[in-house]
């Protein structure tokens, strides 16, 4: 099996090369698929990244769940390997570039514990049929899921083409009990 950087590399080059309608169009499907689902329609407090480049894009995601009386948690880093979870009201008003050209929160609005989240939306550039993914090399989503509550809720957002049956898994990798794409919905 590659190593994880070869397949990391494999991955952003794959998902580089995909035209930006087609980005656009899964990310609605993926979009609806996760905003009619129970776990999201349940939570009280979700923790979801902002995405940049292709990823799936989150932004209508972050829109509906503050529209719903949602409390909605994005991260911002907090020193080398470690993020925190901040609230945001606005994202227009809230959000500005910041490390590895993402947007997080203003440095003067308040982290939330992480034990207050129960939907967590990883981001990844492949995840595998158990759940387990792989990032972009920094750790950060493994020590904040290895943190969360037992009774938080995890759930990857992937296109079809970064799922695979299996990837490299080390100790301390933490995977998601669900990955939902535009193909398909998987539970581990």
């Amino acid at each position: 099996m590659e190593d994880k950087k070869i397949l990391r590399k494999k991955a952003i080059e794959k998902r580089d090369s995909i035209k930006a309608e087609l980005i656009l169009k899964n990310s609605e499907i993926i979009t609806r698929k996760l905003i009619s689902h129970p776990w999201y329609i349940q939570c009280s407090t979700l923790f979801i990244y902002v995405s940049k480049d292709n990823e799936v894009k989150t932004h209508d995601i972050i829109n509906d769940a503050i529209n719903r009386g949602k409390n909605v948690c994005v991260p911002r880093i907090a020193g080398k390997g470690n993020m925190e979870a901040v609230l945001i009201k606005n994202p227009d008003k809230d959000l500005k570039l910041g490390f590895f050209n993402t947007y997080e929160p203003e440095a003067h609005l308040t982290p939330v514990s992480v034990k207050d989240i129960d939907l967590v939306i990883v981001p990844g550039l492949l995840f595998d049929r158990k759940g387990y993914r792989i990032g972009y090399g920094g750790g950060y989503y493994d020590r904040f899921l290895s943190n969360v509550s037992n009774n938080c809720k995890t759930i990857g957002l992937a296109f079809s083409f970064q799922i695979k049956d299996r990837l490299p898994i080390e100790h301390y990798d933490r995977n998601v009990m669900l990955i939902i794409s535009e193909r398909e919905s998987t539970g581990v």
